[in-house]
């Protein structure tokens, strides 16, 4: 069962729920899919990496400076010893940073040619920049974030030692993949995996001070708005105005904005999550945003209290701010409009009607939804709309299906009791016939009493052939030689009432595999209720159309349609609306089963008034229907 939640949560819908995997062409990074997914079919492989670290190399923890926020079962100190005795020889809190970035970013905006520069603090963002807005990336600030400023700043004071940095930010891993290969990067919730996998229980351990960073002490990006501040801070000089944008809905539409020119603002701080990391999706417990962050900058301003004088400030500790961004536009296939269409059918939707769009599939439009069934990527058994009106079409047939076994055993009963007494009829009357002595009145008579008793054991013998199961005998053939063949028949008898046919036809042989004297069974017995539905004349209207998998037929009169309440009946044995006389009712029951033995599907729209299109589809080749039924 697929519960769609990560396709749902994934804002470039950069998953393929039929191959359960992600799309990594598409993929910006944001791990929405991970936090989400209740069966773990998308995870982080940092955990692995991690227990694949050499012991005999020095190991640093950098820990984020949201940890209080993140994990708040443990005091954070005694977290930093769960690290020490997972073996790190140091644990440093990354406290600092956004003070050093911050006057990178003012030399960014100085040189600014296009406005507005965006910022790179957020590597989800950055990464959808490149993918879906290329044209935006020369608007990106070439800058590092606060936690890489620390964690480039350890690696080179520690040349060798193996780098892990403890983040609230899944993304993150991604601009250490760019930037400091060498370094790893794992969640809070990930940690608590690896001391419980480990058998750690911070609790029961003494507290451990962290080491800390002689840089820009308590200037740690926690959330919205903080790199803008930091940025504009009253003595930098800056004149340019700043504006923060957080999460991806909002920052969609920003970026929309800039790309058509109606956005000036000097600079944006953009972050994936609502309210900046301390919103993070690597961040899991009861406290709101707000909470987190005050909870992270009371941390911060109590560690920098207390260790402010024992702390030499670096001025200038050239550490190394830049990075690169490149275009790498998705080139995604766009199937023809033709295609989209044709897959809407399939899910039994009308393209040229308005669509539900409900969003149950986890896409945003039926369109969207349609286009990744094209690419593969998704089951039609998605949709709920059509699931639902699949299953109570399966729930008719089913119905249908009880009723006429519940006549074949009336049917067999009937056949013994009546065809008995009508064959010995049958024979009187034939004898009676055969009388040289009778006169002519009289064998009128007989030949009426003759004809009735045929016209009877012709209706035993319909209500028969329900219930038995005929053969059928499938053969490769062009659909347009049984119309023609049904049409050869019916045409006098359609003209002589002044109906007129308007056909359109595919100009290709249609081949498909059937029973051609069960396709003829069919539109005969379409045809004739077309006939009798417009006894002072009109027009029948023949359409034939064909996909790779099937043909459909729609077949409409210009009658006086079908009332509401008689739609769901008109398959039923015995149903009929005619006069006596005009008709049994096993006509449309018998084509319904023809049809079934072909895999097929009929449907039928009417308005009263407006007349009746009954549109029978025909699966192409009866071995695929045949699995696509056994597959469901």
């Amino acid at each position: 069962m697929t519960c769609l939640a990560c396709l749902r949560n994934c804002p470039v819908k950069a998953i393929s729920l039929k191959a359960r995997r992600i799309i990594v062409e598409r993929c910006i990074h944001c791990s929405a899919c991970v936090s989400v997914c209740p069966d773990r079919h998308y995870h982080s492989c940092s955990p692995e990496k991690f227990d694949q670290l050499k012991s005999s190399r020095k190991k640093i923890a950098l820990v984020s400076a949201l940890l209080p926020a993140a994990i708040i079962e443990f005091e954070p100190e005694k977290i930093s010893a769960g690290l020490y005795q997972l073996g790190f020889d140091d644990v440093y809190l990354a406290d600092s940073g956004l003070l050093v970035v911050a006057e990178k970013y003012r030399k960014e905006l100085a040189r600014l040619k296009s406005s507005p520069l965006l910022s790179s603090q957020c590597p989800p963002m950055v990464e959808y920049i490149e993918k879906y807005y290329p044209d935006l990336v020369d608007n990106l600030a070439c800058v590092v974030s606060a936690e890489l400023a620390c964690a480039r700043y350890l690696a080179k004071r520690m040349p060798g030692a193996a780098l892990v940095l403890v983040s609230p930010c899944p993304g993150r891993g991604r601009e250490l993949e760019r930037n400091l290969p060498d370094a790893i990067v794992i969640s809070f919730s990930e940690l608590v995996e690896i001391f419980a996998r480990n058998k750690i229980d911070p609790g029961k351990l003494p507290r451990k001070e962290f080491s800390r960073l002689n840089l820009d002490s308590g200037s740690a990006y926690i959330g919205a708005g903080d790199l803008c501040r930091a940025v504009m801070q009253s003595d930098a000089g800056i004149k340019a105005d700043c504006a923060y944008v957080g999460g991806f809905e909002e920052i969609q539409r920003t970026l929309e904005s800039i790309r058509l020119g109606e956005l000036k603002t000097g600079f944006l701080e953009l972050s994936f999550c609502k309210g900046g990391c301390a919103g993070s999706s690597g961040i899991n417990n009861r406290l709101s945003v707000w909470q987190r962050t005050e909870l992270a900058k009371n941390f911060i301003k109590s560690k920098s209290a207390a260790e402010k004088n024992k702390l030499k400030i670096i001025a200038n500790p050239e550490i190394d701010l830049g990075c690169e961004f490149s275009a790498k536009r998705v080139q995604s296939m766009e199937p023809g409009n033709d295609k989209i269409k044709d897959a809407l059918r399939k899910l039994g939707m009308d393209p040229e009607s308005p669509h539900h769009n409900c969003r149950v599939c986890g896409y945003d439009s039926c369109r969207e939804f349609a286009t990744a069934l094209i690419r593969n990527e998704a089951e039609p058994d998605f949709c709920f709309p059509a699931l639902i009106t699949r299953m109570s079409r399966i729930d008719e047939k089913f119905l249908r299906s009880e009723r006429l076994a519940n006549m074949g055993q009336i049917a067999s009963g009937l056949a013994h009791e009546v065809n008995n007494p009508l064959g010995l009829a049958s024979g009187y009357t034939q004898t009676l016939l055969g009388n040289q002595k009778l006169n002519k009145e009289m064998k009128e008579v007989l030949g009426l009493i003759r004809d009735e008793i045929q016209n009877a054991a012709g209706i035993i013998q319909n209500f028969l052939n329900l219930s038995r199961e005929r053969p059928a005998r499938f053969e490769s053939v062009n659909f347009y030689d049984e119309l023609a063949a049904t049409l050869r028949l019916l045409t006098p008898r359609l003209e002589s009432s002044g109906i007129v046919l308007n056909l359109d036809y595919m100009p290709e042989p249609v081949v498909l595999e059937c029973d051609p004297y069960g396709i003829q069974q069919v539109l005969t017995n379409i045809f004739l209720n077309a006939w009798q539905a417009m006894p002072q004349g009109g027009t029948l209207f023949i359409s034939v159309r064909e996909t790779p998998d099937q043909v459909t037929i729609r077949i409409r009169d210009t009658g006086p349609g079908i009332k509401p309440e008689h739609l769901p009946r008109i398959f039923d044995p015995f149903f009929t609306t005619k006069p006596v006389g005009m008709g049994t009712g096993l006509g449309l029951t018998i084509v319904y089963k023809i049809i079934e033995q072909h895999n097929g599907d009929i449907r039928v729209k009417s308005e009263p008034g407006k007349g009746a299109e009954f549109i029978v589809t025909i699966p192409r080749s009866q071995a695929g229907a045949q699995s696509e039924a056994g597959r469901r």
